[in-house]
């Protein structure tokens, strides 16, 4: 099992954003790059898979600032050797496609094989009404919403088929709903270059048919495509027979056992055969402490991300079972650790939390809600050295203080 971060940067503690405008302070932001470093190159020496990042704009209040995943995940490949790094996920229904998948194999080529893929439909309204308002109904969620969804769907796994074309392919073509590529018609007048050096992009009058994105993936092959976070039985099982690892997010025990069961069904219709949990991942969090006390005392700060962010996204809805309305479901931390979204309390009490748990989800990535500075630095990183020392080691050979070494040998 791989073990990963999922990170929404977060640039301050909670009393720094309820300043304001946390977002915008240049002394915040840079703080939180030097913390990030200081987590990344932990993560690195003990043999974390990596870093995903949120794609979310217009972040002026500090909290899930990520607007280039990329960018930032370049930064901190520069100070580390063997982490991966990618957004979680890549809003794809507000993107040029084309622009999506160079970007990523520039950073696969700049980190020599590093990048995954993370693709999302999104939920943030603000910035996707804004930045897409020109993409048919993506600005007018309200006055047809059936519609509103129906376009990000459509949008999505067009520009996913044209993601991957561009990955698979030297050269290529593509007409569909929304894209037509090469464009018709384009006057382009660099003809010689391309006939001598550019494969097939002319035909025998001068007319483009074909492109391509370059640079090429550094191995010439797809990276690790996550599709994060699904939620239900269907997206599970659609991510997988697109390819893409889904990330799970329910918690309740018997939807999570039939997710795994519909992750499979997604994988025998991509044509791959696999095992309960294979190629599958589930996001939650993890939080230590040398005793019961000082763990919930972590989390209570932790959290705030959850209770002030996510859950007036309705993600609250992840916690409950069947046929339960999660809006009557407290955000509190006893009811997370009950509903297990989070693992929290000494090593001991985390490891049988955790044992329990992957009895129900056997999985091929645990991706960890991170909330970075809202959890102050010192607390953050003793946190680590218990959670990578002490309970992670009992459940994957992957993390340790030796797994380099191990590997090299």
């Amino acid at each position: 099992m791989d073990v990963a971060f999922f990170i929404p940067p977060t640039v301050g503690s909670k009393e720094d954003l309820m300043e304001g405008l946390a977002g915008r302070r240049t002394d915040l932001y840079q703080q939180m790059l030097g913390h990030l470093v200081e987590i990344a190159q932990y993560m690195d020496e003990f043999g974390y898979y990596g870093m995903g990042f949120t794609e979310h704009h217009l972040s002026v209040e500090g909290m899930t600032l990520s607007n280039s995943p990329q960018m930032l995940g370049l930064y901190l490949a520069n100070h580390t050797k063997y982490n991966h790094y990618g957004a979680l996920g890549h809003v794809l229904p507000v993107h040029d496609p084309l622009r999506v998948a160079a970007e990523i194999a520039m950073l696969d080529q700049m980190t020599q094989g590093r990048a995954f893929a993370g693709f999302a439909r999104g939920v943030q309204t603000r910035w996707i009404n804004s930045m897409a308002q020109h993409r048919y109904s993506l600005a007018d969620n309200i006055t047809d919403p059936e519609q509103y969804n129906e376009d990000r769907r459509k949008l999505y796994y067009e520009n996913l088929e044209i993601i991957l074309k561009a990955w698979d392919n030297d050269t290529f073509s593509h007409k569909g709903d929304f894209w037509t590529l090469p464009a018709p018609k384009t006057d382009w007048p660099g003809q010689q270059m391309s006939r001598d050096m550019g494969g097939r992009s002319l035909d025998k009058d001068g007319n483009l048919v074909e492109i391509g994105v370059a640079p090429a993936m550094y191995n010439r092959k797809r990276p690790t495509m996550f599709e994060p976070f699904s939620v239900s039985h269907g997206s599970i099982e659609t991510a997988a027979a697109n390819g893409l690892v889904p990330i799970g997010i329910m918690c309740d025990p018997e939807i999570v056992a039939e997710q795994v069961e519909a992750a499979q069904r997604g994988w025998a219709k991509a044509g791959v055969d696999t095992k309960p949990g294979e190629r599958l991942g589930f996001a939650r969090y993890m939080i230590v402490g040398e005793t019961d006390e000082e763990a919930m005392e972590f989390a209570e700060l932790a959290m705030f991300e959850w209770t002030y962010f996510f859950a007036q996204f309705g993600f609250n809805a992840v916690l409950a079972g069947k046929d339960e309305d999660w809006q009557d479901i407290p955000s509190t931390i006893p009811e997370f650790i009950k509903r297990g979204i989070l693992f929290c309390g000494s090593p001991d009490t985390v490891n049988r939390q955790l044992e329990a748990a992957l009895k129900v989800m056997p999985i091929d990535y645990l991706w960890l809600f991170t909330p970075n500075e809202l959890l102050p630095q010192p607390k953050m990183m003793k946190h680590l050295e218990l959670m990578t020392r002490k309970v992670l080691p009992n459940f994957t050979d992957k993390i340790g203080p030796n797994v380099h070494r191990q590997e090299a040998a």
